[in-house]
């Protein structure tokens, strides 16, 4: 019974996100939902009471979705700069895969009250601390160099964003590679000191 309703749930869940990520959230109603999953609107607010909380879920399903697919890309890698060229192809390619998550992440900033939390700070905290130990990984080694890492992390992140709001599609094969060698570059002043000595 549970993998039953495991499921609807499930079902329901796509059928939101294929609607979120062709609608804004405004103009999606649960009655849509619901003739999109195939079940009746009775059965849709018997998991979820209204809109809210079905985001809610499909917020909380993404997040251990995305937090999933950067563990197993950075655990394919085993040096820093490999780790974070990983990270960023596994961060571009998920939002790009789920169009309407962007907006969704954004609505629930823009919602919080002030001094809260929304639902997807959890998620951007974990991986602000992953990128932060990558950058701690690479100062270790001597693969680069990372100064003021807690500002950098939050460039970083802020610099991907754009790159998969405004980036131009289909991507280019190597854009992770060029984003982190980018990067990297402009973060690591010792790079421009040695270009200067030569």
């Amino acid at each position: 019974m549970r993998t039953k309703t495991l499921d609807q749930q499930t079902k329901m869940l796509d059928a939101a996100a294929k609607l979120f990520g062709a609608q804004r959230f405004h103009e999606v109603r649960m009655e849509d939902i619901a003739t999109e999953a195939v079940v009746g609107k009775g059965t849709l607010y018997r998991y979820f009471k209204d809109k809210e909380e079905l985001y809610d879920a499909l917020l909380g399903r993404a997040s251990q979705q995305f937090l999933s697919r950067l563990s197993q890309a950075e655990a394919r890698s085993e040096r820093p700069r490999e780790r974070l060229e990983a990270l960023v192809a596994a961060i571009i390619n998920f939002f790009d895969e789920q169009p309407h998550l962007s907006d969704l992440i954004q609505r629930s900033e823009i919602l919080v009250r002030r001094g809260g939390t929304f639902g997807w700070q959890k998620t951007r905290d974990e991986v602000s601390h992953l990128i932060r130990g990558v950058f701690d990984q690479g100062n270790t080694a001597g693969e680069f160099t990372i100064r003021d890492p807690d500002i950098m992390v939050l460039m970083f992140l802020g610099g991907l964003r754009s790159v998969i709001r405004f980036g131009t599609k289909p991507r280019a094969p190597d854009l992770a590679q060029r984003i982190v060698t980018a990067f990297l570059q402009g973060a690591d002043i010792s790079h421009f000191e040695d270009i200067n000595r030569n």
